[in-house]
């Protein structure tokens, strides 16, 4: 039996969450002038039957304002397996997310995928390096809590907004 010479990973079609008629935006997630010290759910999506099991995440983020250095946004990427019955109180729609006492509510969704952590610099979309995540499920919501010390860009029109998080398919490929 012979061995695969190499190993190559293509990418597939992006997910783009974002503002509703944003250019490129797939799914809704309304960033646009997200107040500090909350969190914002976005629409379901529906990674089809046979997903592919690893994605690369990005978070980006338009400031608008100096936020504090060293404080961060994160990115909570939350699967159901059926689109109806979510963890942490997700609902699988694009609206405010309530982060309940202590923020227990958002401890439900585990970690954080993404943190992104600010650089004191105003009008800019920030962006963390990408990550490698694997859905647990067929269905996927994203959960954005600011906690960069100011509220995200309030982009005029909304659209505008440069704020998104980007999920993209990665597919291994073997080569012989």
């Amino acid at each position: 039996m012979a061995l695969p010479d190499s190993f190559k990973v293509s990418q597939g079609t992006a997910i783009v969450w974002g503002q509703n008629g944003g250019t490129g935006v797939t799914a809704d997630l309304s960033l646009n002038n997200l107040q500090d010290a909350t969190a914002q759910q976005g629409a379901s999506v529906d990674l089809g039957a046979d997903w592919d099991q690893q994605y690369t995440v990005y978070l980006i983020v338009e400031t608008g304002t100096a936020p504090t250095a060293g404080n961060a946004v994160d990115l909570y990427l939350v699967s159901s397996r059926n689109g109806t019955d979510w963890p942490a109180k997700v609902t699988g729609s694009n609206a405010a997310y309530t982060l309940g006492t202590g923020d227990a509510n958002l401890r439900q969704a585990g970690p954080p995928v993404v943190s992104l952590f600010a650089t004191n610099d105003a009008n800019t979309a920030l962006q963390q390096a990408p990550v490698i995540w694997t859905p647990s499920g067929r269905y996927v919501a994203p959960i954005v809590d600011n906690n960069i010390g100011f509220a995200l860009r309030n982009a005029s029109p909304a659209t505008a907004s440069a704020s998104r998080v980007i999920l993209v398919p990665r597919t291994e490929k073997v080569i012989d």
